[in-house]
């Protein structure tokens, strides 16, 4: 008996050299890539990043009427949209019909 595994085996075509080669170059590359983070690299790009910030701190635009905070779990969540409003009235109908 065959098995679904091997009727899909069947089913897709084998893999061409131009395949082939494009997949070996990605993961050469990738692999390349890899060889390039180093926690030495990842601390002078993090000394970048700061520096950037600290230099272009005087353009950034000061936020007076809002407090920002964090993620506060949806003890405040946004108000439901309309569009969700009806899915929600229309699903409730359609289980009200159900019963």
């Amino acid at each position: 008996m065959i098995t679904q595994r091997e009727r899909r085996k069947n089913i897709i075509a084998p893999e061409s050299n131009k395949t082939r080669k494009a997949r070996d170059k990605l993961l050469r590359q990738w692999k390349q890539q890899e060889r390039l983070i180093t926690p030495q690299a990842l601390s002078e790009t993090i000394d970048k990043i700061k520096n950037w910030i600290a230099a272009n701190a005087p353009h950034r635009a000061k936020i007076e009427r809002t407090s920002l905070r964090l993620f506060d779990h949806n003890e405040n969540p946004a108000p439901t949209s309309r569009t969700i409003q009806q899915k929600v009235q229309q699903l409730a109908e359609v289980l009200q019909a159900k019963k």
